[in-house]
């Protein structure tokens, strides 16, 4: 029964559902009259979807296997995100994202249900929404881990590139490097092979380092072959400096040029200014801004972005996004901004 309805409902029905739950906790978290006596609305509500993960991970866990795990044992999360997207031209939109992270440790910690966890954060063209829009939901085997090299296997279902939900396998690698000087290198590539959209190969090259205690350096060359967009490679090249202002709050600083697929654009083709054939360019510059308010679980983010794209002509197009983000289960101990 589990693996029949969770995957169906998943991509087309959880998200909106979510998304809900986000407006309403949003509204009672910030209409709420503090009262050092009582539990608020928001946080009784929260309280309550905490609970809702956990009997849910406990679960699917007892379904796998006879052994009994307490929840604290169990790292399992749902983050809910509602993003209201902005990109001149382009106008408003409103994006729900929801990414779900089970923890099974039942079978001795290898399998995961894991809900959108490959999701990147784009932003899409101009940091507005990106058009592809995939949603998926994979059953996760964990092959071999350590601190140098891993690899993992993934089944599941996909929303990718039509309505009509597909089905997927993905193979997960990633192997880290001491490069000397505080420096570090990691490759990660995970291959897809879908039922209709065929093969995809997403090849990462990180080169990392930390500057002091409040900086961190990241570069990331990027090579996205995917079958079902024409046949091509995607490149992308990203410089991002994260800044650890405290506890609450966080900054990152980035700089981004790469070709994406001409129908991934915010801008429908019939807006383009100038016809960018299959891969259309993309420049743009963004400031991510995250902050944890009022409750540890919750967090909203502004992201300002000045971008130049192939698909406008080059002319300059300001954009912003606006997140609201909710963390049902364990919430994290400081506030960090990473790429996905």
């Amino acid at each position: 029964m589990i693996q029949t309805t969770v995957p169906v409902l998943a991509p087309r029905i959880l998200t909106p559902v979510l998304a809900v739950l986000i407006l309403i906790l949003a509204g009672s978290t910030f209409a709420q009259t503090q009262d050092d006596e009582e539990e608020s609305t928001a946080e009784r509500t929260q309280e309550k979807l905490t609970n809702v993960v956990q009997k849910t991970a406990n679960a699917i866990d007892n379904f796998f296997s006879n052994d009994r795990y307490a929840w604290n044992d169990n790292k399992s999360r749902v983050v809910l995100r509602g993003n209201f997207d902005w990109v001149d031209d382009a106008g408003w939109e409103f994006n729900p994202q929801v990414n779900l992270y089970v923890a099974l440790p039942g079978l001795d910690d290898r399998l995961r249900l894991v809900l959108n966890d490959d999701q990147d954060e784009d932003g899409g063209a101009g940091g507005g929404a990106n058009a592809e829009d995939e949603a998926n939901l994979a059953l996760r085997f964990i092959g071999s881990v350590s601190d140098k090299y891993g690899i993992s296997f993934d089944l599941g279902v996909s929303t990718r590139g039509d309505p009509t939900l597909q089905g997927f396998v993905r193979a997960n690698f990633f192997r880290n490097w001491d490069l000397g000087w505080k420096w570090a290198g990691r490759l990660e590539n995970r291959l897809y092979w879908y039922t209709d959209s065929k093969w995809r190969n997403d090849l990462r090259w990180y080169f990392e380092r930390n500057f002091g205690e409040k900086f961190f350096f990241r570069s990331r060359t990027r090579f996205d072959y995917q079958q079902d967009k024409d046949d091509k490679v995607y490149p992308e090249q990203r410089f991002t400096l994260f800044q650890q202002i405290n506890n609450k709050t966080a900054l990152a600083y980035e700089a981004i040029a790469r070709e994406v697929f001409f129908e991934d654009s915010p801008f429908f083709p019939d807006d383009f200014l100038k016809d960018c054939d299959v891969k259309c360019t993309q420049l743009f510059f963004r400031l991510r801004f995250r902050q944890n308010v009022l409750y540890p679980w919750l967090f909203y983010e502004v992201w300002p972005t000045a971008a130049w794209t192939e698909a406008r002509d080059y002319e300059f197009t300001p954009a912003v996004r606006l997140r609201l983000e909710i963390v049902l289960g364990e919430p994290p101990k400081s506030t960090r901004l990473d790429e996905e």
